[in-house]
């Protein structure tokens, strides 16, 4: 019997007594109040609003938001189930739909529904990350996910949990005389021995594997016993694992581009940090500061933009030569690094979180703008370089360093030299070698597939069409390698030397 069918079986021996205590709860009006309106108020606030009740059983959450207006539809495993599903949603005047379906594999279009239910259904999955990224391709982006669970079971693996069940019981069975016939929390059962939801502590779990697929807006109440604990049985016999309550938002493929991203360099932000403050102390400084400062007046007390900063290397050395610094960066860590490293240095830099292509300044405000190493990473070249122009002043300077860092990976001929590259330097013993098919690089491979940059041959296209976005080019550099790294950091980038634009605005 495979996982599927021990569920199968489990569940439609419960079905007749799980269906008694849902109808009593049916009509139960402060019950079905207090569902609702937690589920409303948590929703999408929207009119017309698809719901899928995962794991429905006789149908209370499909009954209950079908009778507010929702479109909904239930499913569960259990033949047995959904036939009192049927019945009880008849008696009850809705007709959601409802249909017999795993959890773990869903029989709908992606991207179907705006909202997703779900009651004591997640502790019972075989596979509960399949069942997850499932749910997420069947929900719409922005739409909802509304998981409803404790840590059934618990008892059993916390001393604390398992003294409070037992005071529990005996609190139920001096009031009542006997423990319901249903209850059998305080009994090992071989079904739940081979649950993998069993014994792990949760919603800590349910966090971790909902970030991984990308979902936002993660929000989890721990505790909702005081509004769903409505009798002795609930607050006595269930009161040593209180029911939590996760809601998660799908994200649009765009915010999940941006959280990737935002995740990936704060990850950056301590070793980026730690090369600042290296660099500084090495040639690196004043390499840098002769290719920049040709181009800014000393005397004069430049106002200069340094576009992704950071941990601040390219501001804080400016800002030592008595300009005035505005760095920014979408990684709050990042920044947190460079403000970091301005105090260190004893400079003064104003750090401002905001997008490249989304800066928060008024028109002609800047007499400058820098950047190394960003470029690559602009989305939407046209959008970014644009609106560097408009903050700049007329005939200011944009300069910035950067290099094909990715090229390699989408051109023939760059990827073997590139691979030619790497088997030289593995003959000269060098280990920190980084690159094509690397596990360490996944990541940022990943980062680069949806940029333009990865795949255009630079600067050679800087020169083509700078012109378009407003700016005269002055200078192209193609190759300051040798000027600003180290001797085994040019052999690393040999295939990709780092070249120098240096354009003002027209």
């Amino acid at each position: 019997m495979n996982n599927y069918e021990t569920t199968v079986k489990r569940w439609s021996e419960s079905a007749e007594n799980f269906n008694k205590s849902i109808q009593s709860q049916l009509f139960d009006e402060n019950s079905v109040t207090v569902w609702t309106n937690l589920i409303k108020e948590n929703a999408l606030q929207k009119e017309a609003i698809t719901v899928l009740d995962i794991g429905t059983g006789p149908g209370f959450f499909a009954i209950i938001l079908a009778k507010i207006g929702y479109q909904v539809t239930g499913i569960d495993c259990t033949p047995e189930m959904i036939e009192s599903a049927v019945k009880n949603a008849e008696q009850q005047g809705v007709k959601p739909e409802l249909k017999i379906m795993d959890s773990h594999v869903l029989d709908f279009e992606d991207n179907t529904f705006d909202l997703i239910v779900n009651r004591n259904v997640t502790w019972t999955l075989y596979e509960p990350e399949k069942a997850y990224k499932e749910w997420k391709r069947v929900l719409k982006p922005g739409g909802k996910l509304l998981i409803f669970d404790a840590n059934w079971y618990m008892s059993h693996f916390d001393p604390l949990a398992g003294r409070e069940m037992t005071e529990g019981m005996r609190e139920y069975r001096e009031k009542y005389g006997e423990l319901p016939e249903k209850f059998s929390m305080n009994v090992v059962e071989d079904y739940w021995l081979k649950l993998p939801m069993v014994g792990v502590q949760r919603p800590q779990w349910d966090k971790a594997a909902l970030w991984k697929l990308g979902f936002q807006n993660l929000v989890f109440d721990t505790n909702l016993s005081e509004r769903v604990s409505l009798t002795d049985m609930d607050r006595m016999l269930y009161g040593c694992t209180p029911m939590f309550m996760i809601s998660a938002t799908k994200a649009t493929k765009a915010e999940e581009e941006e959280a990737f991203n935002r995740v990936y360099w704060d990850g950056a932000a301590i070793n980026w940090g730690s090369n600042c403050l290296r660099d500084h102390h090495s040639f690196k400084k004043n390499a840098y500061l002769e290719l920049l400062e040709p181009h800014f007046e000393e005397e004069k007390k430049y106002k200069i933009l340094d576009i992704g900063t950071g941990s601040g290397f390219m501001a804080t050395l400016l800002a030592e030569k008595g300009y005035q610094l505005t760095g920014v960066d979408f990684s709050e860590k990042m920044l947190g690094e460079a403000a970091y490293c301005a105090q260190e240095l004893g400079v003064q830099v104003e750090f401002v979180q905001a997008k490249a292509d989304h800066l928060p300044f008024d028109d002609n405000s800047f007499d400058g703008i820098i950047c190394r190493n960003v470029t690559w990473l602009m989305k939407d070249p046209q959008e970014a370089f644009s609106e560097w122009n408009r903050v700049l002043k007329k005939n200011g300077k944009l300069i910035y360093i950067d290099g094909n860092w990715n090229l390699y990976q989408y051109d023939e001929e760059e990827k073997q030299r590139f691979i030619k590259n790497r088997e030289e330097l593995e003959a000269l013993g060098e280990k920190k070698l980084y690159g094509y098919g690397h596990s360490s690089t996944v990541l940022i491979d990943k980062l680069s597939a949806n940029l333009p940059f990865s795949k255009l041959r630079r600067p050679a296209w800087d020169q083509e069409n700078l012109s378009q976005f407003g700016f005269n080019v002055l200078e192209i550099e193609e190759n300051i390698s040798q000027k600003v790294l180290t001797e085994i950091e040019q052999k690393r980038e040999a295939t990709t030397p780092m070249f120098m634009v240096v354009a003002q605005k027209k």
